[in-house]
């Protein structure tokens, strides 16, 4: 793996940085959908926050219609504490095992009607004796949602 990389989209470069860079701070939405695995939302930004269906994230900038890019592994299932922020529930709809961890397909009407993708880990879907249909808490972090 190189230091720093280079992503182009038809000849332009989009961004340049550290592969971590790149992946948790892209510059862009081709970024973003380029390196890796993204959730993307539709929201709206106004007063100063986004709105994800009921969710409210702090959010600068000028009121407009938005789209929220989050990475499977920013939305977790543990740890949740009473009174935690940015906790919403959802229903897994689809389970896709991938050897130590799983994509988890969750409706979660709190933030719209598209389904969202988290990563768990086999071990916790076990524990937790979830299957399809299964109810499960979810959180998101505010801070790692990349607004375009």
């Amino acid at each position: 793996m190189a230091d720093r990389i280079v992503v182009m989209n038809h000849g332009v470069i989009e961004q340049v940085g550290t592969p971590l860079e790149v992946y948790r701070e892209p510059a862009s939405p081709f970024v973003a959908d380029f390196v890796g695995k993204v959730n993307v939302l539709p929201g709206v930004v106004s007063g100063g926050e986004l709105r994800l269906g009921s969710l409210r994230i702090p959010c600068a900038g000028a009121d407009r219609e938005a789209r929220a890019y989050l990475r499977p592994e920013d939305v977790l299932a543990r740890p949740i504490a009473d009174g935690d922020s940015h906790v919403f529930d959802a229903s897994i709809e689809k389970i896709e095992f991938l050897g130590s961890y799983c994509h988890v397909h969750v409706a979660a009407p709190a933030i719209g009607p598209q389904p969202l993708t988290v990563y768990l880990s086999l071990n916790h879907l076990s524990e937790a004796s979830l299957g399809v249909g299964s109810p499960l808490r979810l959180k998101l972090l505010p801070e790692r949602v990349k607004v375009f």
